[in-house]
């Protein structure tokens, strides 16, 4: 982030970064393939109740307590933090003021614009995630071609790839000439669609498998292409579980900061980059209320999915 932009000297870093994380998941899936390790199997059983005895009590407690001190005060913490004339002078009538809210809303330059440029941004590398995902787990699931493994396993190399790895690399492949995309909202949008494949790919795999070849095949018996019957049978199928794909797609991505930091220009900064700016600055009110203003907006999507989707369209697999 200093200047003169040294982007090799960025890209050596991160090399050692990269090779940790790969070889972590390596040591993984080593682990996880080993045999014995299985601790469930396909037949089913019955649920026991464990009796805790007096130790549910403890149990409880500890678990209250973990919620919180993690989720309750420091949500607390900001809300009131948000509402406050100085942070450092603690709760007090005197101390609240719509001040921030107002600021953010009406009198910052940039404030709104990220607002906008996060919901944009998202909603369409979700799409386009979820679009590759779909095509790519079809593919595989189907078997479709000889090499279909090779493509699972492009589609779900983004997860062992850091954010600020993966910046780097789309900002030294399109930042410069021919094509000049440093700061621009296709740039933002193709490193969000790639950060985030995985997520969607995961998510259209277990649908598509929960689809019976056997019902695109008698499509395809009675005279029914493969795309005919993808768009009459598979894809009417796969539109609740895609719906949530795209969601969580939605989500995830509208927090972004590693992978954004580095691609945003001054007119297409999203909310996580002009938080970090603002905490830079040393605004905590300030900060505190635009985190707010991000928390409403993906609580209002996670309510959205809860309503068209389930209760559990987050940790739904089919």
């Amino acid at each position: 982030f200093e200047d003169p932009v040294r982007v090799e000297v960025a890209a050596a870093y991160s090399i050692p970064l990269l090779l940790i994380t790969v070889a972590l998941i390596g040591v993984q899936k080593l682990l996880l393939s080993r045999k014995g390790f299985v601790s469930q199997t396909g037949k089913g059983g019955e649920r026991r109740q464990i009796k805790l005895g007096p130790w549910r009590w403890v149990l409880f407690a500890w678990c209250f307590g973990v919620a919180l001190l993690a989720v309750l005060k420091p949500l607390l913490v900001l809300l009131q933090a948000s509402f406050a004339k100085a942070w450092g002078r603690g709760f007090s009538l005197d101390n609240l003021t719509l001040r921030n809210y107002r600021m953010l809303l009406f009198e910052h330059d940039m404030a709104l614009q990220s607002v906008w440029n996060t919901i944009w941004f998202s909603a369409a590398s979700a799409g386009l995630a979820l679009i590759l995902a779909l095509l790519v787990a079809y593919i595989v699931v189907r078997r479709l071609i000889r090499f279909a493994d090779g493509l699972a396993f492009l589609a779900m190399a983004p997860f062992v790839i850091p954010g600020i790895v993966m910046a780097i690399g789309f900002y030294a492949a399109y930042a410069g000439p021919p094509l000049m995309l440093y700061g621009s909202a296709l740039l933002i949008i193709l490193a969000f669609t790639a950060r985030f494949l995985p997520i969607a790919y995961a998510n259209a795999q277990a649908s598509i498998r929960a689809v019976h070849p056997e019902m695109e095949e008698a499509a395809r018996i009675l005279g029914s292409g493969r795309l005919q019957t993808i768009r009459r049978i598979t894809a009417p199928l796969l539109k609740t579980s895609l719906l949530g794909g795209w969601l969580i797609v939605f989500i995830v991505a509208s927090r972004e900061l590693s992978a954004a930091i580095f691609l945003v220009g001054p007119r297409t900064r999203t909310m996580s980059v002009l938080l970090y700016d603002l905490s830079e600055q040393g605004n905590f009110e300030l900060v505190s209320a635009f985190g707010g203003i991000l928390l409403v907006i993906t609580m209002v999507f996670v309510g959205i999915g809860m309503k068209l989707v389930g209760r559990d369209f987050m940790l739904r697999r089919d």
